[in-house]
């Protein structure tokens, strides 16, 4: 069976979901609504929703196909008028779900709701992180057959022949045999030995195109103080940019409202639902993919190039090292080790700029998340070595973010915000450099 293109809008009274099937029989359609659950058929397409919220079907209800579009037009109540549906533009998290566990085993498709289930509410109570202690997980098991790394460590053998391609970005020697304690050995090694002293100098000397970097405004910065402008009521730096309802991004600024192509990629994507045993560590690692992406955005101006696989894939560990941190801090020091060791500019102030961009990210919220890892995914998609870190990372990434706490994201930004790092920490003597470059500029 096909799933068909789809997209769905609301207003205070109707749900109204727009399905592309061209070149069939309408007659042979059929539809079942039950409760939030809307089912579609109509060979060689089916499409299985579930709905954040219940509709009924009554007399209102209606469904119409324009021959010369190839679109059904199905119209539906809602059950309470006046409700809000959230995430109706998040196409992956509509359709038929499954659970993924984090040690990689099968997929499990989930038939039914447990009415016993947590809440949201409930969850978000129970679980409260401090971004700068390292969170306690169970302790891996002292002999593995297979290295597990990837997504919450779901995956093996992904790099059994990884030293027999050109893959540039890869810090790890033998994957399939490491350990976290090897890969992060193994990438620290590697920056000191990368970290040029003439390097770094010479771009504090002629520091001109770095400057000009530093005054590049980003869309996503510019999207931000539309927002914060047009929420006139709202302190500018006050967390409530970002309100609980979905409605704010949804509505308010076309930037963030999904593309033809966005949508399309998440309709590839598999619905799941994960088991995570360290959720603390995927939050972390989404700091580390936002800030690879930012520093490729700006070193680009939004424009990728042919080497912006590389450039997010050097810098982030996440993807060069299948490193997982345990604190905010930790991971911060290695993106700007990483920034300060391969890229063409080397700037500590740089590294701070993409910081504030990746704040700016987090302020935004989900939707401008998920735009970022589509866009990182299909940069790596598109590259004949590179994709596999889709198939490990991104995919999941791009599938969970859907679903992630807005309360820890926003959690993440206020961490950002004031979160400050000095030179010392990183391990490359920068502050004796500094000194030497300004002796020689005299």
């Amino acid at each position: 069976m096909i799933t068909p293109h789809f997209s769905i809008t609301q207003d205070d009274n109707f749900v109204v979901i727009t399905i592309h099937a061209p070149y069939v029989r309408a007659q042979d359609v059929e539809l079942d609504v039950d409760g939030s659950q809307f089912r579609f058929y109509l060979k060689p397409y089916y499409l299985r929703l579930q709905l954040p919220g219940n509709v009924i079907e009554d007399t209102r209800a209606s469904a119409l196909y324009d021959v010369a579009s190839g679109n059904m037009t199905v119209k539906l109540p809602k059950e309470t008028p006046g409700e809000y549906f959230p995430d109706l533009d998040l196409l992956t998290k509509l359709l038929a779900r499954s659970v993924a566990s984090s040690n990689g085993g099968h997929l499990i498709e989930v038939v039914g709701e447990n009415n016993d289930a947590l809440t949201d509410a409930e969850i978000e109570e129970a679980i409260e992180y401090s971004w700068e202690l390292p969170q306690k997980v169970a302790d891996a098991p002292e002999i593995l057959l297979n290295a597990q790394y990837g997504f919450s460590g779901s995956y093996s053998g992904y790099f059994t022949h990884v030293q027999e391609t050109c893959n540039e970005i890869n810090e790890v020697i033998d994957p399939e045999t490491s350990t976290p304690l090897s890969r992060r050995q193994n990438r620290i090694q590697a920056e000191d030995l990368k970290f040029d002293e003439d390097h770094y100098i010479a771009d504090l000397l002629n520091n001109e195109p770095i400057l000009n970097l530093l005054k590049y405004k980003t869309h996503w910065w510019k999207t931000l103080k539309r927002l914060q402008k047009n929420d006139k009521d709202v302190p500018k730096e006050s967390d409530s940019v970002i309100n609980e309802n979905e409605k704010l991004h949804s509505v308010k600024d076309p930037e963030l409202e999904f593309t033809s192509r966005e949508r399309e990629m998440m309709l590839r994507l598999p619905n799941k639902e994960y088991l995570l045993n360290d959720p603390k560590a995927i939050y972390l690692g989404l700091v580390d993919l936002l800030f690879a992406y930012s520093y490729n955005h700006r070193f680009t101006e939004g424009e990728n190039t042919i080497e912006s696989a590389w450039t997010i894939g050097k810098i982030s560990p996440t993807i060069s090292s299948l490193e997982q941190f345990s604190t905010l801090r930790e991971t911060v020091i290695a993106l700007f080790r990483r920034s300060l060791s391969y890229p063409l500019y080397r700037s500590f102030i740089l590294c701070e700029k993409v910081l504030q961009d990746v704040y700016v990210l987090l302020k935004l919220g989900r939707r401008a998340i998920i735009k970022v890892l589509l866009d990182i995914k299909d940069t790596f998609d598109n590259h004949d070595v590179y994709y596999i870190y889709s198939k490990v990372w991104l995919d999941d990434y791009c599938v969970w973010c859907m679903k992630a706490s807005d309360k820890h994201i926003r959690s993440l930004a206020r961490e950002l915000h004031h979160f400050k790092i000095e030179k010392a920490e990183i391990g490359f003597e920068l502050e004796n450099l500094e000194q030497l470059s300004q002796e020689a500029d005299i």
